[in-house]
């Protein structure tokens, strides 16, 4: 094993490198990606979209949001609370599952 100038083996940094092009390779696809990243939500932590208002309004399981700006959930869409807690924090952040987009919204009221 032969070591470079700044003390690490070469080895090392090819193993390295192997591993960086996996990792990459399994999140490029669009079904890897998405079947990794759900595997760390938590269970009962995701809540569906059930109606939309002109990208401007919300229902998420029984509580109407305000879209901060403009926000293309649709319904049927899977969301996580990225920022903030369903139904209790007035600003949120939710990550939709499908379309991998982040929308900021607002709390309206329980419907």
């Amino acid at each position: 094993m032969s070591i470079n100038k700044s003390g690490y083996s070469i080895l090392s940094k090819n193993v390295f490198m192997t591993l960086v092009l996996i990792i990459s390779s399994m999140l490029a696809g669009t079904a890897a990606h998405s079947a990794w990243f759900e595997r760390l939500i938590p269970q009962g932590e995701t809540y569906t979209v059930r109606e939309t208002d002109r990208d401007l309004a919300f229902v998420i399981d029984g509580f109407i949001y305000d879209a901060r700006t403009s926000c293309f959930l649709a319904v049927g869409d899977r969301v996580i609370f990225f920022e903030g807690r369903h139904g209790i924090d007035y600003r949120a952040t939710v990550y939709d599952l499908d379309s991998r987009e982040r929308c900021e919204l607002l709390l309206r009221k329980r419907l």
